[in-house]
């Protein structure tokens, strides 16, 4: 059974594409080795604990990321869109 409290580690590498460190990320907050693109956030089993610590992250190398931006573009082909676009 996965962790659902887990938030990502702070010393994730940025270096990357958006698709790269956005599926790192998630990957790292819900315990498992790989994010599928298409897949949706909230089917993976984010909680919003998680959804807070996965901004708080990212917040890092996007700024003006919001939380809002996750429900607005769900998966991490959508997120990596929007923010490559920042």
């Amino acid at each position: 059974m996965t962790d659902r409290t887990r938030v990502p580690e702070a010393d994730l590498d940025f270096d990357g594409t958006p698709v790269e460190i956005l599926q790192a990320v998630w990957a790292d907050a819900l315990g498992v080795e790989e994010v599928d693109p298409d897949a949706g956030f909230f089917d993976l089993g984010m909680t919003s604990e998680m959804m807070l610590g996965v901004v708080r992250v990212l917040r890092r190398r996007w700024p003006r990321l919001r939380i809002v931006d996750i429900f607005s573009h769900p998966t991490v082909g959508q997120l990596a869109a929007f923010l490559d676009d920042e």
